[in-house]
């Protein structure tokens, strides 16, 4: 007698499970890219702060553009390095930046960070460089120079 209940009772549940079916259907949507995100900008002019015959107590402005040629929005920020020259002239520079009216840095060039500049994908920025030499400098500088690498650094927005 055991051996008819357990198969009726499996065929009963196979019954049972199988009373209910629905009917079903499928849509595709075929092709699909995902693709990362590019983070891109470049900055004109290539000698953005080259400047000739600056004076004690004098400032030559130079603007640099910069533009996110990427696909995600950016902070920029721009920064500097002494490549050559002397140091003594260097360290007396001064630098203030601006965009727009926004002040984005001013103080020495040798420690020039700018504050972040958020730029959507497409957009430009003027930045504006204002160098100087101080009225005290004194004639030990004159006819010095620096060479700098100006580093222009975006970071996708979070």
């Amino acid at each position: 007698m055991r051996r008819w209940i357990l198969p009726a009772c499996a065929a009963l549940l196979a019954l049972t499970l199988g009373a209910g079916a629905y009917f079903t259907g499928q849509a595709q949507v075929p092709d699909n890219i995902i693709r990362a995100g590019i983070v891109k900008v470049s900055a004109e002019p290539t000698a953005a702060l080259s400047v000739d015959g600056l004076a004690p107590g004098t400032t030559a402005v130079r603007p640099l553009h910069v533009a996110n040629d990427g696909d995600l929005p950016v902070n920029v920020v721009v920064t500097l390095a002494k490549k050559a020259g002397i140091t003594e002239f260097f360290n007396a520079l001064t630098c203030r930046v601006t965009e727009g009216d926004a002040v984005l840095y001013d103080g020495p060039l040798s420690t020039l960070r700018t504050a972040p500049v958020a730029l959507q994908p497409g957009r430009r920025a003027e930045m504006r460089f204002a160098l100087g030499l101080p009225a005290e400098a004194g004639n030990s500088l004159a006819g010095d120079y620096c060479k700098v690498t100006v580093y222009v650094d975006a970071e996708q927005s979070r």
